[in-house]
């Protein structure tokens, strides 16, 4: 009845690992309820029948779950939660390529350091060139690098 106990802590333990691998992505409830079955196992080896059946149980224990990583790692298990695609779009800059060094608009935001302004009808993202520059102050484009715009406050 204890070797049947084991056994059954350990098929357990496998299934509910597998589901976890294979099923749902992520590392949870089945996950730890698989390693705490193969823990169980293990302890239950170890109070029923002694400690040779306790290290043998480990090593059963320990060569399935390297069974599994393999299987992981080198199986087809991972291909249903894998991305299979690239990603080649990229995100609407209609705004920011009206812009040009020179323009001016009116800060929509507190520029501290970074904020929002308005050029024309396109408000987009923008850096302070001047420290921090209050909502509704004219600024001016004094240069554009890597889609970043910045901008300077204009002192009348």
């Amino acid at each position: 009845m204890e070797l049947f106990v084991i056994g059954l802590l350990i098929v357990l333990g496998t299934v509910l690992l597998v589901a976890e691998i294979a099923l749902i992505p992520g590392f949870g409830f089945s996950g730890i309820a698989g390693i705490g079955a193969m823990i169980a196992s293990a302890v239950y080896a170890f109070m029923q029948l002694g400690e040779i059946a306790g290290w043998v149980t480990i090593a059963i224990v320990i060569l399935v779950a390297v069974a599994l990583i393999l299987w992981a790692i080198y199986g087809k298990s991972l291909d249903n939660v894998a991305l299979k695609e690239n990603i080649t779009s990229t995100v609407a800059d209609a705004g920011v390529s009206a812009i040009k060094v020179g323009d001016k608009g009116v800060s929509v935001t507190r520029l501290a350091l970074i904020g929002e302004a308005k050029f024309g009808e396109n408000i987009v993202e923008v850096t302070s060139n001047d420290g921090f520059i209050d909502e509704k102050q004219d600024v001016v484009v004094t240069r554009i690098a890597s889609g970043v715009i910045y901008v300077g406050k204009i002192i009348s």
